[in-house]
């Protein structure tokens, strides 16, 4: 079956099953060889770049009609003739990161591509492999499901729009864990080198700016929901954002992760200045100045979360 036929009932079992599981998984793999981890850890990887490559995703559409010329980041006005959802609501989003902020996936699969060729072919990274390879596999699972929901097919009225969001939160949620392991594999080694695991700190904040992103975009994609309901989301989104990018980067001593937050928000900031102004004239009077408020608002979460990064990395 191919990934772009998956069902969103079937998705959603598949996701809440691989989060479910995640002790039971961890439990069996106590017992298994390293190099069979290894091995599995570079199959999980591999699952996940075969999903990201398979074409209809939203933002594959999105690109789409940028090369086109229907969608102009840099034109905020432009008379814009995209008929697809990225074209029709990135207007009522509020969290919306400008383009160069996506820049950030080369580096991360990068990184993570660097990885698996060192716990491959050396033993640089076995002290972590045992921890980190449950939460690892499910990290790939569930970007792997996001692949298969975020797509045309899933959006309109019901509950199907935010199956994406939820797939990308449970990515986050492994990729801390994943994190977590390499703390505790440095704390009982000395010899490990926890800079090793920087690729997979960059994806968690990633995925968990991303998250959001996705939440305040599938809410947009519902032409009935309110410019109201929009503000509140994207607005409580902002405070999220930076309230994680502080509370994680100081809880984990991960300053990577809150300069990847102050990032994110950065991004979502010059978004807001770029942004075209709605098709509704009532949306747009209630939108614009809530966009103001909004780039205010990532603005402040962005410097917040680059100063915490700074300080953590300083102690």
């Amino acid at each position: 079956m191919s990934l772009r036929n998956l069902s969103p009932p079937l998705v959603t079992l598949a996701g809440v099953a691989t989060m479910a599981g995640l002790p039971a998984l961890d439990a069996i793999l106590s017992t298994t060889s390293l190099a069979a981890l290894k091995f599995i850890n570079t199959a999980a990887f591999a699952l996940n770049v075969g999903a990201v490559s398979v074409p209809g995703r939203l933002d594959g559409q999105q690109d789409d009609e940028m090369r086109k010329g229907e969608i102009n980041p840099s034109k905020p006005n432009a008379n814009e003739t995209a008929s697809g959802v990225y074209g029709r609501n990135r207007c009522r989003t509020l969290v919306d990161p400008s383009g160069w902020a996506f820049a950030i996936w080369g580096p991360i699969y990068l990184g993570e591509t660097a990885f698996i060729a060192t716990q491959l072919l050396s033993s640089h990274a076995d002290a972590v492999i045992p921890g980190m390879t449950a939460p690892f596999i499910a990290a790939n699972l569930m970007q792997s499901l996001w692949c298969a929901s975020f797509r045309p097919s899933y959006l309109g009225g019901g509950m199907n729009k935010y199956i994406s969001a939820g797939m990308l939160a449970g990515t986050a949620y492994s990729l801390a864990l994943v994190l977590e392991a390499g703390n505790a594999a440095a704390a009982a080694n000395p010899a490990f080198q926890a800079w090793m695991l920087t690729p997979f700190v960059i994806h968690f904040g990633w995925v968990s700016a991303a998250t959001l992103v996705n939440l305040n975009g599938s809410l947009a994609s519902d032409s009935t929901s309110s410019p109201r309901a929009l503000t509140a989301l994207g607005h409580s989104s902002a405070l999220a954002a930076a309230a994680l990018g502080v509370g994680v980067t100081v809880a984990m001593s991960a300053p990577v992760y809150g300069m990847t937050l102050a990032w994110a928000l950065a991004a979502c900031a010059d978004g807001m200045k770029k942004r075209k102004a709605a098709h509704s004239e009532h949306d747009e009077k209630i939108l614009g100045a809530a966009a103001n408020v909004q780039r205010k608002l990532c603005l402040a979460g962005s410097f917040a979360c680059g100063i915490t990064a700074l300080y953590t990395a300083l102690l």
